[in-house]
C-alpha cells in the first residue's frame, strides 16, 4: 500500500483542491478520510477544499454579475423560486453568501443568484473566504470522523483496503444517494 499512500501524499492535496472545486462534499469529505489515515493533514486538506469552494463560488458569483440574469432567465419552471431567493438574499445577505454552500441543491445557482444581487465584490470575497473555511473545516471534519469510525470498524481485520474501498464507496453513493433524495421538485 505504500505505493497508494505516496500517490495520495503527493497529489491527494490537489485532488481535494480540484474536486471541491467541481464536486465539492464528496471530495472533501474523502479527504477528511484520508487526513483520518495519516495520508493527508487536516489544516492542509481543509485548507485546499475550502480554496476550492471559494473558487467556485468566486467564479460563478462573477459570472452572475455579468451575465447572470441572462443565465437565470433560461431557468423559465423556476422563476418564482430564484425570486424567493433573491428576496431571501436582500433581507439576510451575510447569511447566504456565507451558508450557501451548505444550502443542498443551490451549489451552482446560489452564487450565481447572488452575483444578480447587488452585493459589492470586495464583501463577497469576505463572506465567500468565511464560508468557504467554515465549509471546508466541516466537511473535511465530518470526513474525519467518518475515518475514526471505519478504523474502529476495521482495527484487526486483515483486508484493511478492502474495507476502506468499501467505506470510500458508501460515503460517495450516500451522498449522490441524498443529493438525489433531497433534490428540489419543480
Amino acid at each position: 500500500m505504500a505505493g497508494e499512500s505516496d500517490l495520495i501524499a503527493h497529489y491527494g492535496y490537489f485532488a481535494v483542491l480540484v474536486g471541491s472545486v467541481i464536486e465539492g462534499d464528496g471530495i472533501a469529505i474523502m479527504g477528511g478520510i484520508a487526513a483520518r489515515h495519516g495520508y493527508l493533514e487536516f489544516f492542509a486538506t481543509a485548507l485546499m477544499a475550502a480554496l476550492g469552494g471559494m473558487t467556485a463560488d468566486q467564479t460563478l458569483y462573477f459570472l452572475g454579475r455579468r451575465y447572470g440574469d441572462s443565465i437565470l432567465s433560461r431557468f423559465r419552471r423556476h422563476q418564482a423560486k430564484i425570486e424567493r431567493m433573491r428576496e431571501l438574499v436582500h433581507r439576510h445577505e451575510s447569511l447566504w453568501v456565507v451558508g450557501v454552500r451548505f444550502a443542498y441543491g443551490f451549489r451552482i445557482i446560489g452564487p450565481l443568484i447572488l452575483g444578480t444581487s447587488g452585493i459589492p465584490p470586495k464583501r463577497f470575497i469576505l463572506l465567500n473566504i468565511c464560508g468557504g473555511l467554515l465549509w471546508g473545516s466541516v466537511m473535511v471534519g465530518f470526513g474525519y470522523f467518518v475515518g475514526e469510525l471505519l478504523h474502529r470498524f476495521v482495527a484487526g481485520h486483515k483486508s484493511l483496503e478492502v474495507w476502506l474501498l468499501i467505506a470510500v464507496v458508501w460515503v460517495v453513493s450516500l451522498t449522490l444517494v441524498m443529493r438525489r433524495l433531497l433534490r428540489p421538485r419543480g
